[in-house]
């Protein structure tokens, strides 16, 4: 449905009531404002969207920390069964994070994004990432074997393959045999109790990076004494930091160009990977009821609607892009039907399109940088 202008003009006064400011280029729509209608949305969407994803994340990535303590306290198949749900919760709370792949994520920790460190799987080429997750089971058994002891900050320097959700995924779900027998489980921790101090770092590294991300997300970001939230959807970062600051905040990059190039960033990179195959070692439904979540998020950011049609897809339409929204429509609840079906080949190709919509459709919709770089294709 079209924006009707006596409609935005009442939410444009509302919102200017309450000292929200921000900045960027117009669309071609006849309405005028001081406050882009493209900005509006985007805060609209950051604050229903992205600060729900972080606090969801951070909310289960605590809970899976405490689990896998009681688990080690005390070790038997029911505080396994424990710890495994709670990091099947934290992965598929991760997937709604995994759209917003800018500022505090890509915020280097140790030369690596952080991003990296919390999901290391993503960053490879496709040939790789068999070979980074097979690699996981010996890299626990020399750890094991090793005559280090292991603390809670062992793993703080170490390489971003080495952490994160799929190496701590492999100790909880398997034994360095590769059994994923429960009993079997349990008996190789209460055998080897270094075993359990592993997990308890590796617990400890993904909390202490999830609480860095919601820190900045949402009270300081890089020192400014202001939430990464706030100058993100104020286009005010480049206020902060010059042109040429290492973390790219300096560049003046509009929030709208941020966040479409990491939608699509992330649409082309599910679209090209082979999750079905490398994501689906120790269960065959949590990576759908992931992807789920992460198109969930994505069609929120085009259309969240609680309480004003001032929406991503309602500004596109409103520039004369009717067709195109319903493409976009139509893509996503075919990818939506596909993991309901669990069925592979339409996802992808549903995925592929959209991935299309981004690059064309809404760039032009919204009227944005034309010039931008996108993702072509898995390497």
């Amino acid at each position: 449905m079209p924006i009707k202008k006596n409609q935005l003009s009442v939410l444009l006064a509302t919102v200017l009531t309450f000292g929200m400011s921000g900045c960027g280029s117009d669309t071609d729509s006849t309405i005028t404002t001081s406050l882009s209608e493209v900005d509006l949305a985007i805060q609209h969407s950051i604050n229903f969207t992205a600060i729900d994803a972080i606090d969801d994340f951070s909310q289960n990535i605590e809970t899976l920390y405490n689990d896998v303590e009681a688990f080690c306290t005390t070790t038997n198949t029911d505080t396994l069964s424990a710890a495994q749900s709670s990091w099947t919760n934290s992965y598929i709370a991760w997937y709604k994070v995994l759209p917003f792949q800018f500022g505090p994520l890509a915020n280097t920790d140790n030369s690596s994004p952080i991003l990296d460190y919390i999901d290391a799987y993503r960053n490879a080429t496709d040939s790789n990432r068999s070979t980074n997750l097979a690699a996981i089971n010996p890299l626990i058994t020399t750890l094991m074997a090793s005559g280090d002891a292991i603390t809670q900050t062992s793993f703080s320097n170490t390489r971003a393959k080495e952490v994160g959700l799929s190496v701590l995924e492999t100790a909880l779900f398997s034994t360095t045999s590769n059994s994923t027998n429960p009993a079997d489980i349990v008996s190789e921790f209460n055998a080897q109790s270094k075993k359990c101090n592993i997990i308890d770092a590796l617990s400890y590294e993904l909390t202490r990076r999830t609480s860095f991300v919601h820190a900045q997300w949402k009270n300081d970001y890089r020192d400014t004494a202001l939430s990464y939230q706030y100058l993100f959807t104020n286009n005010l970062l480049e206020n902060y930091f010059s042109v040429i600051d290492v973390q790219g905040d300096g560049t003046g990059t509009p929030a709208s160009e941020e966040l479409v190039v990491s939608m699509q960033e992330f649409l082309d990179f599910t679209g090209n990977a082979n999750l079905f195959t490398d994501l689906t070692r120790y269960s065959t439904t949590t990576i759908w009821m992931a992807l789920e979540e992460s198109i969930i998020t994505i069609e929120n950011i085009l259309d969240q609607t609680p309480e004003t049609e001032l929406t991503l897809l309602a500004i596109i339409n409103n520039n004369g892009y009717e067709q195109d929204v319903e493409t976009i429509k139509l893509n996503i609840a075919t990818i939506k039907q596909a993991i309901t079906e669990q069925n592979t080949t339409d996802f992808v190709a549903a995925v592929q399109a959209l991935d299309g919509n981004f690059k064309t459709s809404v760039l032009d919709g919204l009227n944005i940088n034309k010039g931008l770089t996108f993702a072509d294709g898995d390497s």
